[in-house]
């Protein structure tokens, strides 16, 4: 019996003399003391056998956890056969649909990924029935209980009619066949009024995700109106407005180890007194997109940050939860499994505006990365392509992370080397963060002492 090649310890905590074990395959985590560490550590010697029987209920808990195995075969044995699941299982409690309803844009943001791509066509009628007939086969097919879609854009507002259009047909049809039906709207935000709010709720609105890059003089800069103009005290003033009737959360963007303007957006917001009435918040580092759809390997802003291998973006997200920890907001937990949506053959979906699916949203506008169409059933074998990438076997097979990675993004790894294939690692900023994100889901898990 020895620990899994895939738990990780925290020492010395919470108190002296206790420790976190943390397994990343099964999201598994307990606390143990200090002689059951050393029976663990110390496993075969036979003078250690009183303690062991001692120690039984929780040896045997911690394997079924798995925390513990047998031996190295069978530590590899199980990653073996946790990404077959990953890769070809189905996670039957809901399935996720992104519908880009349109590429059009309100806004003329100076970092868009799909600049290169933007072709500003609307979504038509046919090809929304045919997006509906697409999602109600896999539904039925797979036996999904949920219908969970993401509208996105472009600006997704720029079209409501096909917004209305396909969430009111899929919430009947749900309805009908008791699937539960619920939509995100992915939104610059300048255009949401609460009218608007009320008659997407009727319609199975559960939440609103805004772009905000800070205050005005950052956030009008990056992400101006079309034409040029403001937008950041337009987007503030519609979510005052509309907060109390829907959950409304925020993606800010960073391209530094300097989050001075995210502080000065939370303080801002806090004054405001709706910091704590929002939902959760996304922070992400601005990466590289695609070139044109000639050449996507020509890729712009190659000078922004996109490699968490990066010391300033490992300083940044340290500053960021200690930001968050300070402001005493919800932080997402660092240690889930994110496995690259390329590599799933049951994963989400992305639905473009002629009707292309793809699997990463990085790759919308280049045909050449589409994976099929809502036009056909089947899958087209650029899918069956990613389907055989297994990044995560050339990488270190004892590394702690790599379930929870598998190897990394595919885009970066495209980003990176030119091709799908390679590992993108993201160790040096997990060895630094993981016992800061370990420790906070022990503490979100166990009241503190009063």
């Amino acid at each position: 019996m020895k620990l899994s090649d895939y738990t990780i310890t925290v020492e010395n905590y919470p108190k002296e003399g206790e420790y976190l074990l943390f397994n990343t395959r099964t999201q598994a985590m307990v606390k143990i003391e200090q002689g059951l560490k050393e029976i663990i550590a110390d496993y075969y010697n036979p003078q250690k056998f009183s303690l062991k029987t001692k120690y039984c209920n929780e040896l045997d808990q911690l394997f079924k956890m798995g925390i513990l195995v047998e031996n190295e075969d069978q530590d590899r044995e199980k990653l073996r056969s946790f990404f077959r699941q990953l890769k070809y299982g189905v996670n039957r409690s809901f399935m996720h649909v992104t519908l880009l309803t349109t590429d059009a844009c309100n806004f003329d943001c100076v970092y868009c990924f799909e600049k290169g791509a933007r072709e500003n066509i609307n979504m038509e009628e046919p090809t929304c029935n045919h997006a509906m007939d697409w999602m109600k086969n896999k539904v039925e097919r797979l036996g999904y209980e949920e219908l969970y879609i993401t509208f996105y854009g472009g600006e997704p507002l720029v079209n409501k009619p096909a917004l209305e259009y396909l969430a009111s047909e899929m919430k009947n049809w749900c309805d009908e066949r008791k699937v539960r039906f619920r939509f995100m709207l992915q939104t610059n935000g300048y255009l949401i009024t609460p009218e608007y709010i009320d008659k997407l709720l009727k319609l199975g609105l559960s939440s609103v995700r805004i772009s905000v890059d800070g205050l005005a003089h950052i956030h009008d800069k990056n992400r101006p109106l079309k034409g040029g103009g403001g937008t950041f005290y337009t987007i503030m003033d519609n979510i005052v407005e509309c907060l109390d009737k829907v959950k409304i959360g925020l993606s800010v963007s960073y391209d530094k180890d300097d989050i001075k303007h995210i502080e000065d957006l939370l303080d801002y917001l806090d004054d405001l007194e709706i910091l704590h009435k929002l939902g959760d918040f996304i922070f992400s580092p601005i990466h590289p997109s695609f070139g044109s759809k000639s050449h996507p390997e020509l890729f712009r802003q190659m000078s922004c940050m996109c490699n968490y291998d990066d010391d300033v973006i490992i300083s940044a997200a340290g500053k960021i939860h200690q930001l968050m920890e300070h402001k005493g907001l919800p932080i997402k937990n660092g240690m889930t499994i994110t496995a690259c949506p390329l590599t799933m053959e049951n994963g989400g979906v992305t639905i473009d505006q002629r009707g292309n699916i793809y699997k990463c949203n990085s790759m919308l506008g280049y045909k050449e990365f589409s994976v099929g169409d809502v036009f056909s059933d089947e899958y087209n074998f650029q899918h069956q392509k990613f389907l055989n990438l297994s990044p995560w076997q050339s990488c270190p097979q004892d590394c702690p992370y790599l379930p929870m990675c598998s190897g990394g993004c595919r885009f970066m790894a495209f980003l990176e080397n030119k091709n799908f294939h390679k590992p993108t690692c993201k160790k040096r900023y997990l060895d630094e963060m993981a016992p800061v994100f370990i420790k906070r889901e022990y503490e979100a898990l166990i009241p503190k002492d009063k």
